[in-house]
């Protein structure tokens, strides 16, 4: 619309009856970038259906695989669908605002994903469940325009195969190395279950090995957690070796080649590692994740007011010493299908779990970890809820769970990188005007630079060059130079940087960013008021007075493009065009080129930034006779 409306207007000010056939090729070119814009917003909005089977975190980073369904293919019609794929997503908590992004996709189903920092690490199967294939990669920003791709940009890194065949029960990356716990298939089948533990380097790629590592001390029939603290590897599981009773929840990190377990309390005993979901670091805390009913049963016995004897992953009060249920939860006994199930996230300190968030299990799939200065759960289903969503699409979203709160934060729908996606946008945009600008004013604006070729033409022909009398003058000084009209335009800034100085702050750089080079406009506020008034500035003494304050203090005027006074209407379409030189000076590299020294905006309008006197003393030589239709 933006470029079909500046061909319109072009077309005006030439005149649409002698300028249709060189108007074809701008709405050509104009249908054609129009076209190709729609075209990138419609394949950036796409987003992809399914679930979030697998999902993983890590200092900023999140990384989640999504179940693409093909899509249903009419034309076939019963022939055999094709199977699903798929898709490796990743979000960062600098991105600009929440979005989405696919990385890669799998023609089969991850086994796991593992993340530490900017590196991720995905196990998948091989063909017909042969093995396991290894890959990693590590994410980058652009700082061009403040957003992340993948490194390598080709395949991923591939890892050595694990010399034994199993099943993934946990992974882990812990620095650049990864962990992985696996249950060794069984020769037997009623032989009992085996478990095997291994590292392997990451940047080292296929030249690396695996190292088999000693078990921690758990009971490997309970569910066992590996995650990073750090450089640090972390494991949790049931202690097999538990005085009170077994089954109890214990942490092991691996420290000087070896296990070093810590028993895990709250309020006085022990916690149940039946419901424990996972765990993570961040910030230097260790952070434990637990499902529970809603609302815990609680009963009393002969050694302990109060004891764990509740439902997996409810554990005992935080006080020891209330038997009451939660506000608001179903009494002991009761059905609790009609309530969701409570998360509760607690830090771990010196052995003891201290309550932080607890929240209802969200209906859809959904996973916490670090993710900035918090944490974050991130769930299937954005906006206002699963219900917003078009059948069969998937929507992700986030809630931040900050240590200065004990609930989460609101919801931040994940939407997939468009132009509506984040605030980077303007950059394609101001691009795209740009380029219209500099095209339509090649093809428009040439009027003086035909007339001087004819003239000197003319002139060549000897008695030829004689003009006739009813010719149209041409104008005889040359533009102002770039430097000038900068330093007019930072005259006309000043207001601006005044009012955002005593608002805002911030150093000169921070308020003269030029707004096509800032990939983030929340952060280049201060630059775009200054920006923005000074053109505001410059436009209406360019309008009312036919040069603004910071032309006058210069010494520039604006007039025709054959000189003398420049209409009204010709000086409106000037301001607006400045407004895209003004976003983009880049388009201003232009006048080089032009005989005259104008740039895209006075090109396109049939206008001129000139020398004051320069242009008096034409205008003076006109009256007088001396220099009407003097050949340049």
């Amino acid at each position: 619309m933006t470029l079909w409306c500046g061909w319109a207007a072009a077309c005006g000010v030439r005149g649409w009856s002698t300028r249709s056939l060189r108007c074809a090729p701008a709405m050509v070119v104009a249908l054609a970038l129009a076209a190709a814009f729609a075209l990138f917003g419609r394949t950036a909005r796409a987003d992809l259906p399914g679930t979030v089977p697998l999902a993983a975190a890590g200092d900023g980073h999140l990384w989640w695989v999504v179940k693409v369904e093909p899509p249903a293919d009419r034309t076939r019609g019963t022939s055999v669908a094709a199977p699903p794929t798929w898709a490796l997503m990743h979000h960062a908590v600098d991105e600009p605002s929440p979005t989405e992004r696919l990385v890669m996709r799998f023609g089969s189903e991850p086994a796991a994903i593992a993340a530490s920092g900017q590196r991720v690490v995905v196990l998948t199967r091989g063909e017909r469940g042969a093995g396991l294939f290894v890959t990693t990669m590590f994410a980058v920003k652009n700082e061009a325009v403040g957003h992340w791709f993948t490194m390598p940009r080709g395949m991923p890194i591939v890892l050595p195969e694990p010399p034994v065949d199993g099943d993934v029960r946990a992974a882990a990356v812990f620095g650049d190395t990864l962990a992985l716990l696996v249950r060794l298939r069984r020769v037997e089948p009623r032989a009992a279950d085996r478990f095997w533990l291994g590292t392997v380097e990451c940047e080292s790629g296929v030249g690396s090995a695996w190292t088999e590592r000693p078990l921690p001390g758990f009971e490997f029939a309970e569910p066992v957690r590996l995650f990073a603290r750090g450089d640090e590897l972390v494991a949790l599981g049931a202690d097999a070796e538990a005085p009170v009773r077994r089954g109890s929840l214990a942490l092991a990190r691996w420290s000087g080649g070896a296990w070093v377990a810590e028993r895990i309390e709250r309020g006085g005993a022990p916690v149940p590692s039946r419901g424990v979901l996972g765990g993570f670091a961040v910030a230097n805390r260790t952070v434990i994740v637990e499902r529970g009913p809603a609302g815990p049963a609680v009963t009393a016995s002969a050694n302990h007011a109060v004891t764990a004897e509740v439902a997996p992953g409810a554990g005992a009060p935080d006080d020891g010493a209330s038997a009451e249920p939660t506000s608001g939860a179903p009494a002991s006994g009761s059905e609790g299908k009609a309530d969701a199930a409570r998360i509760r996230v607690s830090l771990l300190r010196d052995g003891r779990l201290q309550p932080w968030v607890d929240f209802a299990e969200p209906e859809q799939a959904w996973f916490a970890g670090p993710f900035g200065a918090g944490a974050t759960v991130l769930t299937l289903g954005g906006g206002g809820g699963a219900g917003e969503a078009p059948a069969g699409r998937a929507y992700a979203s986030l809630r931040g769970l900050s240590f200065a709160s004990s609930e989460p934060g609101p919801e931040q729908s994940l939407a997939p990188p468009g132009f509506a996606s984040g605030s980077w946008i303007h950059m394609p945009i101001i691009g795209v005007l740009s380029v219209a600008l500099v095209l339509a004013a090649v093809i428009f604006g040439s009027d003086a630079y035909l007339a001087s070729r004819m003239s000197k033409v003319s002139s060549a022909g000897g008695a030829a060059a004689e003009a006739p009398q009813d010719a149209p003058p041409v104008r005889t000084v040359r533009g102002a130079s770039l430097g000038r009209r900068g330093a007019a335009l930072l005259i006309d800034m000043l207001p601006g940087m005044v009012f955002v100085w005593f608002f805002v702050r911030g150093t000169p750089f921070d308020l003269l960013q030029i707004p096509a080079f800032q990939p983030d406009l929340r952060q280049g506020v201060p630059s775009l008021v200054v920006f923005g008034a000074g053109w505001l500035v410059a436009s209406l003494g360019d309008v009312l007075f036919g040069r603004s304050m910071g032309k006058r203090i210069v010494g520039l005027r604006i007039i025709s493009a054959r000189g003398g006074p420049a209409p009204v209407g010709r000086r409106i379409l000037r301001a607006l065009a400045s407004s895209i030189a003004v976003a983009s000076p880049v388009v201003m590299l232009l006048a080089f080129l032009h005989p005259r020294g104008d740039g895209p905006a006075e090109m396109l309008t049939g206008t001129a930034v000139v020398d004051e006197a320069e242009a008096d003393g034409e205008l003076a030589s006109r009256r007088t006779g001396g220099g009407q239709n003097r050949p340049e």
